[in-house]
């Protein structure tokens, strides 16, 4: 197998898989997912058909024995999709979910974030996120880059209240305690991280 992933303005990743197919040829397939659209190209080599099976021909004694009772087996799809992009390269939180939630995708972010910076007062900046956070799901990394936002340490830990119940991975935000000189907020902030 292998596997090349490409991160630059448009994140894409090529997968190869090779084996044998069941008749002893040469098989393989090709993959190429690019990030924003879904291009997917699936190259197939070989006949992709078992050979027949060989028949033998033997007599049996038939007996009559009660059917097997077969256990139920409960097969759990899981939900969380092979690939997402939530604008934040390589980012372990994008595939997370918290509540039944994913955080939110690339094009979302980019928005809110954009929005964000257009605010010039930071009170309506909070007031934003607040908005935003009442349905939005956010990564520890977006939930970093949106504290970055905020030069006010007061109001930057108000925020965080509002956005952390939100982070689908809030155990990765523990080291943003450093986002604040005052010890005090410092100390807030990481106990409402561990509180998540």
């Amino acid at each position: 197998m292998n596997i090349q992933a490409d991160d630059i303005d448009m994140p894409s990743t090529r997968i190869a898989v090779e084996g044998m197919s069941p008749d002893g040829e040469a098989a393989g397939v090709n993959m190429e997912i690019r990030g924003g659209g879904a291009r997917m190209e699936v190259n197939v080599s070989g006949t992709g058909t078992p050979p027949p099976p060989e028949r033998h021909e033997r007599r049996e004694r038939r007996e009559r024995v009660a059917p097997r009772e077969e256990s139920v087996r409960h097969v759990r799809y899981d939900s969380e999709p092979a690939f997402r992009d939530c604008g934040t390269n390589q980012d372990p939180g994008c595939t997370m979910q918290r509540n039944g939630h994913f955080a939110m995708d690339a094009e979302t972010f980019r928005g809110f974030m954009q929005s964000l910076k257009g605010t010039h007062n930071e009170l309506t900046r909070e007031d934003m996120v607040e908005k935003v956070m009442k349905r939005a799901f956010l990564t520890a990394k977006q939930f970093g880059l949106v504290l970055d936002l905020f030069q006010n340490e007061i109001t930057r830990l108000d925020v965080a209240k509002t956005a952390a119940p939100r982070v689908v991975n809030p155990q990765h935000a523990l080291g943003f305690s450093s986002k604040w000189s005052n010890s005090i907020s410092a100390d807030e902030y990481v106990e409402l991280i561990t509180e998540q």
